[in-house]
């Protein structure tokens, strides 16, 4: 028996469906990775498990070719346009939570020793910087294209403001550690 209870990730799934047409996991993955990928983490293995749930649930159709590769495309269902149309009318489900390691690492510093702080807040640096660096690529890749859809250029913008953010913020945190008396 199948729950008809939808995680983000079945939005997603129909989403990626409604966008860009009957496609395969391999194609929804590709998807993801263009863009989405960008703020919304989470295994691939569940692209290639949920079409078949949402299939089983009437929200996709599967086709899977007679020959060749024989490979599974999934089409949305007016059942899934639907719900997809109830999502959008929906309050979030959740409120928004961060989830970062550094965060939890910084929060218990006082456990270890303060240099081991600023090497945290020397790798989150470094981390976000990179992330902000492919963001900055994938912008001035999208910026010129007169295809571009200008909502996923809007969301991509958010992430450079985020992780410009994040580096000043643990830059900021090294330095400060970088100034403090080392102790433990």
């Amino acid at each position: 028996m199948t729950s008809d209870k939808l995680s983000p990730t079945s939005y997603l799934v129909l989403s990626i469906v409604a966008r860009i047409g009957p496609c395969t996991p391999f194609d929804m993955k590709k998807s993801v990775e263009r863009c989405i990928g960008f703020f919304w983490s989470f295994p691939h293995s569940q692209l290639y498990a949920e079409p078949s749930r949402l299939t089983d649930m009437g929200l996709l159709s599967e086709y899977q070719e007679p020959t060749g590769r024989r490979r599974r495309l999934y089409t949305i269902t007016e059942r899934g346009r639907a719900r997809l149309a109830e999502w959008w009318h929906t309050d979030g489900e959740s409120i928004h939570e961060i989830r970062d390691s550094g965060l939890l690492k910084l929060y218990f510093g006082n456990l270890t020793s303060v240099s081991n702080s600023a090497e945290v807040a020397a790798m989150e640096t470094a981390a976000h910087q990179e992330r902000l660096d492919r963001y900055r690529k994938a912008y001035n890749s999208m910026i010129d294209d007169p295809e571009r859809d200008p909502l996923e250029l809007r969301t991509l913008e958010f992430g450079l403001r985020y992780e410009a953010l994040a580096v000043e913020f643990w830059h900021g945190t090294a330095e400060q550690l970088g100034s403090e008396p080392q102790e433990k």
